[in-house]
């Protein structure tokens, strides 16, 4: 199966262009739905490949989505039908028939068991919810699945259909189309209980106030699942609580991905630092090994300046540092009160310590030392720092729940870009968001692209480039649209020749 996979997408005519690309990929298309024969692994093979091939390239999306449609009508495996019918209704709305895909979804509906059915309906709602021409007939499908025999798709069916009726893009988003506020179970019983004591006679709508919600006494003699090993941002956040110093800085917003390196791996010391965020100030955490036999370090310290309106608050010295034995300090500050925005700035970094000469062979130190310094490379924030990455499903559905009131619009010059994946893979870089829906990869023989990104900066940000290649020798245009759920919209930097910039 893996050979397979490899083949197909290695002689996959992506490269080409005009009419030899689009009849390469219709017979490699042709040829892999053809071959949709045999046991459950070799089919999924096979939609692993057709998939790929809709991913990479989007002109060959409508071929392989017809060849999927083809596939399931006589698919006996509940995991391709369900996966198939998942993708169905995240691309199928975009495509230029729509329409055409529905058949192939409601056969299901009335053709399969009710795993497939409930992913059926799923997919019915995704379509009514990004195409009002036909909203009619998808009401009046889901309509009919109110009447399912199975519970799990009456309920979807009765859900979907009351979020479609309101007609608002905004519950359609975020209910439908990315599903991030599907209400809980105890939501749902909270508000049936102060619906139902409001409605009894003689009370009024605060009658229900007093009922609270109780959890359900859990059952000991089943077993428990097994603990979830730590992740990367839950042990930093472990360690500085420890820190009486960092206790009342509230919870980590976000740890940066990798260290970064202050010191060649060749020196006689070597630092690392790790920068954690969180709703007011920045931790620096510089891990520190001394590569020195002869000497021991103590009270040890990375003094930081700030270019801009950061300011450092405190610093926790690594108490001793033997040799080749690693040790941990830190830099307490403050991002800028009056300048929220204005997270960009370069710190310039000195480890100041005090040195006691030891014997390498016994380790013996001696009592007195003198104090040194030792200069290390400046440090950087950049707005990535400031940001988390947010996985939109569909950007389009989330662009629309925000509205144009907090959007803004800036056009930008990139001179000293020569390509368009290097223009996305730097913007990318710089800003720390997600590209959605695939839209960090540029076709070739492309001179104009949209990237879409999502992130989080205790509000979610959205922002759409449109990138056009107008002269090799100029460079490119950059046009930025960007939706916040707040004000803050001067958070975001501009673009110079040199990169971005406040």
């Amino acid at each position: 199966m893996p050979c397979l996979q490899v083949l197909c997408l290695d002689h996959c005519p992506w490269s080409s262009s005009g009419p030899q690309l689009l009849s390469g990929e219709s017979s490699l298309l042709a040829q892999l739905s053809f071959s949709l024969q045999g046991g459950f692994e070799y089919k999924r093979a096979i939609v692993d490949c057709i998939i790929s091939i809709i991913e990479e390239n989007s002109e060959s999306k409508e071929t392989g989505l017809s060849h999927l449609c083809e596939f399931i009508e006589d698919c006996e495996f509940t995991v391709l039908a369900t996966r198939i019918l998942h993708l169905l209704g995240q691309e199928g709305p975009k495509t230029t028939n729509p329409s055409k895909y529905i058949r192939f979804i409601y056969n299901r509906v009335v053709l399969e068991h009710e795993e497939v059915r409930a992913g059926a309906v799923s997919a019915l709602a995704k379509f009514g919810a990004q195409n009002e021409e036909m909203l009619p007939s998808i009401l009046v499908l889901l309509k009919r699945c109110v009447m399912d025999d199975d519970n799990e798709v009456r309920d979807r069916a009765t859900f979907y259909l009351n979020v479609l009726e309101q007609k608002q893009k905004a519950l359609n988003a975020g209910y439908i189309l990315n599903g991030e506020s599907f209400p809980s179970c105890l939501g749902l019983s909270t508000l049936l209980a102060l619906w139902f004591f409001s409605s009894l006679p003689g009370q009024g709508k605060s009658a229900g106030l007093a009922w609270q919600p109780h959890e359900s006494t859990p059952i000991t003699a089943v077993k428990q699942p097994e603990k979830v090993a730590a992740t990367r941002q839950e042990i930093f956040q472990e360690q500085l609580a420890a820190v009486p110093e960092f206790r009342g800085l509230g919870p980590l917003f976000k740890s940066s991905p990798e260290p970064v390196a202050l010191t060649e791996s060749e020196t006689e010391y070597v630092i690392r630092c790790t920068k954690h965020t969180f709703t007011d100030h920045m931790v620096f955490q510089f891990d520190c090994t001394n590569t020195l036999n002869d000497q021991t370090l103590e009270n040890v310290t990375v003094q930081m300046e700030p270019t801009e309106a950061y300011e450092v608050l405190c610093y926790m010295p690594a108490q001793s540092l033997p040799y080749n034995q690693p040790g941990t300090c830190y830099t307490l500050v403050a991002l800028p009160k009056e300048d929220p925005t204005a997270v960009a700035c370069t710190f310039s970094c000195m480890m100041k310590f005090t040195v006691k000469d030891c014997d390498p062979t016994t380790g013996e130190t001696d009592d007195e030392g003198y104090e040194d310094e030792y200069v290390l490379e400046d440090l950087e924030v950049t707005v990535a720092d400031h940001i988390q990455k947010v996985m939109k499903l569909n950007f389009e559905a989330a662009w629309d729940e925000v509205g144009d009131e907090f959007e803004k619009e800036e056009t930008f010059t990139l001179s000293t870009i020569k390509t368009l994946e290097e223009a996305v893979g730097n913007i990318v870089k710089f800003l720390g968001m997600h590209p959605c829906e695939r839209s960090d990869k540029v076709p070739d023989n492309k001179n104009t692209h949209t990237l879409l990104l999502a992130g989080n900066k205790h509000f979610t940000v959205l922002l759409r480039s449109n990138l056009l290649a107008f002269c090799v020798d100029f460079g490119f245009e950059v046009k930025l649209r960007i939706l916040c759920l707040t004000l803050v919209l001067g958070f975001f930097p501009m673009y110079s020749s040199k990169g971005f910039v406040d």
